[in-house]
């Protein structure tokens, strides 16, 4: 009996049983799916390979995650099955294979599938990657066209590893020719892969006690008449629940491939339809915001062991084990619900709040950052990144009261409010110097991770601009839940905090707000894109930041392709620099959203153009994490799927252009649109509002009308304040609602007008006079500098006189277009008439060495 254990474990014993196994699985032959038609998407994007730019095709519990010369790794979550898997060619009678990758010509990016065509004189081939919504597998389909008989040889390297950082031993694979798939699996038989085809017609395979140290590979031999009616698929399913389960899902998945496509285009449909939808003259506005949306689905993520939550990113791992940023970032999912919640993915938004409620911390801090494999570790305990962040807990607060604001979900906030009480005594606990605001040096990290902005540091703006947001949403909320004394210390607080930053981070010397406080007492007054955060949300006085807000529109600050982190003039700046230098998108979007805030539209739409531009560029449908200061090109170590920057395509045009913001406690709506000169027309559909849907349509009738039409299919009234987009120095301006003639009330906020409608409503506005303008925006080419004119700001100079301060490269000409009558102007050129536009050239004096970006004011004068 004392010699039976060593048996046991010899590799003689473990090949034999794994024999034995194969021997007596009982396994049901599985039969080639027929050909079924893909459904037409209207949003697929289509375009020449670039052979080394990301795709990926990511469902609820799997993924794909490859390049587009066909190269991929797969990911049934937390574990990674293998990675480098890629396909060779061989005709019958040919001496040679080919590469797939040589011949990969054409890209189709669907939400639901990706497929690669690639052509040969004597065959096309059309391999479809996707992974079924809500299965832990994923498909590939190849659709044959040829003449001859071929072999596919698909080799992969084997991985079965978990998400960083955890680690698995004791691995091994071998081919299982009763499933036609290699099975990857470890010792104990819990964790396992397969990996196979039914067409396949053999595997190369190693001893079953270790894994392969180099690639593994199978064959598919296809033949010519049976390829025209059938798909050739590849089966890619794993588990952590032993290995039977696992068997049978293999099975069921190889026998139910149409349904799986059908199902996932139709969870994709129903984002596209269902939530909200924009129609505007420029068809790549509408087609970057479906995108953000299914950018942003493509982040939730149902783990087997820690819940349903948001990740963060996608890029792929290679022969490591971070799939980009594919784990939970509770400070991301909040960025993030701005966008989602916008286009009416309330449900997500919910279960992300609930997941990281589910792994806050006792003393209320959120968790900024969670593993995949974080329930095989002592994640929480023995890792430094669970609680790494500072502003994660008071964003976390932001993020549901603007869900709650807008969903109306007041069980929602029942549920979360123990949560969100225990996040705001953090808050008030580390805010150790009484100015109503936690600090960095005690709470933890906020806008910067490394570099020269945490030097010295204390407390950045913008922790402080979402503390001093908690404190007003939970003030709301303590109303709704009828916590007087809560409601009366948020109120304090708020007030408190509301003076600090507008007092402690105001620079007089500099005329701007500096970027943050430091130990001894002083600010670090770099300028950094970090003083929109604030902005956006209007706390900042609208006087003073006025040199904060035009220097967020210069070059100091904005490329062509967003805004860097840090000013280029900055000692400590560096193009590549993570945290001084580079562009991030979703700084380019809290930029955008400032600009509209704070009545700068037009820089406001360009950095919102450059979000939009930036879908179609690197990854089909994707924004990568941060881009170079200098250059219109993403830096190397960059994610090509991140989901905050893809978010910020939705967010500035909900919050900004569209200026829609919700308040289901009050039933009031607000429309205060910011409409760029050069659109004439919109459709909004399917606006969530507590339960309703709403839909807005604007046309501008002719020179002087603006029409509105706002719907809804509920039955309750909807309150709405509406504030009309009107020109410069308009004569006179008139609206009517439903025909009647309407003037602004003593109670009313600004331009405002209040209304209630039931299923409809119209509103005209007439305006006499006025100026308003545009500039086409330049559409930098992957590796240009920035080039493009600047509006930093406009100014009433008189009754009928504007200021445009510019900003522009020397020795570069520029051309604004302009509505209204202009008498004349000085510092530009009148140079015609187009489309109902007057042409007014700006030139910039050259300098005599070197292109630079200069100020300039362009005056325009109005016939009176």
């Amino acid at each position: 009996m004392k010699n039976i254990k060593p048996l046991l474990l010899s590799p003689l014993f473990l090949i034999l049983s794994s024999i034995c196994q194969h021997a007596f699985a009982q396994t049901t032959p599985i039969q080639l799916p027929a050909k079924f038609k893909l459904p037409e998407n209207p949003i697929a994007l289509a375009r020449a390979v670039r052979p080394q730019v990301y795709f990926d095709a990511i469902g609820r519990k799997a993924g794909l995650l490859g390049v587009e010369a066909g190269r991929f790794e797969s990911w049934v979550f937390p574990l990674k099955l293998f990675h480098d898997a890629q396909f060779m060619i061989q005709v019958e009678g040919e001496d040679s294979p080919v590469e797939f990758s040589s011949i990969a010509e054409r890209i189709i990016v669907r939400p639901e599938s990706t497929t690669i065509v690639a052509a040969n004189q004597q065959y096309t081939i059309r391999v479809t990657f996707f992974t079924p919504i809500d299965e832990p597998a994923s498909i590939v389909l190849f659709d044959v066209d040829s003449s001859k008989p071929l072999t596919i040889t698909v080799s992969f390297v084997p991985d079965l590893k978990p998400m960083w950082p955890a680690g698995l031993g004791g691995q091994n694979s071998g081919w299982r020719d009763d499933l036609k798939a290699f099975l990857i699996s470890e010792s104990r038989r819990k964790f396992n892969g397969l990996f196979g085809s039914p067409a396949a017609t053999r595997g190369v395979s190693t001893p079953a006690h270790q894994l392969a140290s180099g690639a593994l590979r199978f064959d598919i031999r296809v033949d010519p008449d049976k390829a025209r009616r059938h798909y050739f698929p590849l089966i890619i399913t794993a588990g952590i629940e032993g290995r039977q389960p696992v068997l049978d899902r293999y099975q069921r998945i190889s026998a139910s491939i149409p349904e799986l496509y059908a199902r996932t285009f139709e969870h994709y449909r129903r984002l596209r339809e269902e939530k909200m939808r924009i129609q505007t003259p420029d068809k790549s506005f509408d087609l970057a915001f479906e995108w953000a949306k299914v950018a942003l689905d493509k982040g939730m993520i149902d783990n087997p062991e820690l819940g349903l939550g948001l990740i963060a990113g996608w890029g792929a791992s290679g022969s490591g084990a971070r799939p980009g940023f594919g784990w939970f970032f509770g400070g991301d999912a909040a960025i993030n619900s701005f966008a989602m919640t916008g286009y009416g993915d309330f449900e997500s938004m919910a279960a992300a709040f609930r997941f990281l409620a589910k792994y806050q911390r006792a003393d209320g801090k959120i968790p900024h950052e969670i593993s995949q494999a974080a329930a095989g570790i002592r994640w929480f305990d023995e890792f430094p990144y669970a609680y790494y962040h500072a502003d994660t807990t008071p964003l976390y607060i932001v993020a549901v009261h603007n869900l709650i604001r807008q969903s109306g979900d007041r069980a929602l906030l029942a549920e979360l409010w123990p949560a969100l009480k225990k996040a705001y005594q953090f808050c008030l606990d580390n805010d150790s110097d009484g100015d109503g605001i936690l600090e960095n040096s005690k709470a933890g990290l906020g806008a910067s991770e490394l570099g020269s902005l945490l030097a010295n540091l204390h407390q950045d703006i913008y922790l402080a601009a979402t503390n001093l947001e908690a404190s007003r949403s939970m003030r709301e909320f303590a109303v709704v839940m009828k916590d007087d004394a809560l409601r009366d210390l948020a109120d304090r607080k708020y007030k408190l905090a509301s003076e600090s930053i507008n007092a402690r981070y105001w620079s007089s010397k500099e005329n701007r707000y500096a970027y943050a406080l430091l130990k001894d007492g002083a600010q670090n007054t770099e300028i950094t894109a970090w003083t929109a955060v604030p902005m956006m949300f209007g706390q900042l006085d609208r006087t003073l930041a006025s040199e904060s807000m035009r220097l967020l529109g210069s070059s100091r600050i904005s490329t062509d392709w967003g805004t860097r982190m840090l000013d280029n003039q900055s000692p400590a700046y560096s193009p590549i620099a993570y945290n001084n230098g580079g562009v991030w998108p979703f700084l380019t979007g809290f930029v955008a959203a400032a600009e509209y805030e704070y009545d700068h539209p037009q820089s406001g739409f360009a950095h919102l153009g450059q979000l939009v531009n930036m879908t179609f560029d690197f990854a089909s449908g994707y924004h990568h994490e941060i881009l170079s200061g200098d250059f219109y090109r993403p830096l190397d170590e960059s994610v090509p799927h991140q989901l905050f920057s893809s978010g910020m395509v939705v967010t500035p045009l909900v919050r900004g252009l569209l200026g829609l913001r919700a308040d289901a406690f009050n039933g009031t709506l607000e429309f205060k649109p910011q409409i760029p000169a050069e659109w004439d027309r919109f459709d909004v559909r399917n606006l969530r509002f507590e339960t309703d849907r709403i839909g807005i349509s604007y046309r501008r009738e002719n020179e002087q009308t603006l029409l509105f039409i706002i719907t809804k299919d509920g039955e309750s009234p909807v309150k709405v304040i509406f504030k009309p987009p009107i020109p410069y120095l308009p004569e006179s301006i008139q609206v009517t609602i439903d025909g009647k003639r309407v003037r602004i009330g003593p109670d009313e906020p600004g331009d405002s007008y209040r209304l209630q409608f039931g299923k409809r409503t119209e509103i005209v506005v007439t305006v006499i006079g006025g100026f308003d303008f545009y500039v086409t925006q330049t559409k930098p080419g992957i590796g240009d500098r920035t080039s493009s004119l600047k509006i930093l700001d406009v100014l009433r100079e008189t009754d009928n006189r504007v200021q445009i301060i510019t900003e522009g490269l020397s020795g570069a000409s520029y051309t604004i277009r302009a509505r209204g009558k202009i008498r004349a102007v000085s510092g530009g050129t009148i140079n015609g008439m187009e489309n109902g536009f007057t042409l007014i050239d700006i030139h910039f004096t050259p300098e005599t060495d070197r292109q630079i970006y200069r100020r300039q004011t362009l005056s325009v004068e109005l016939a009176q």
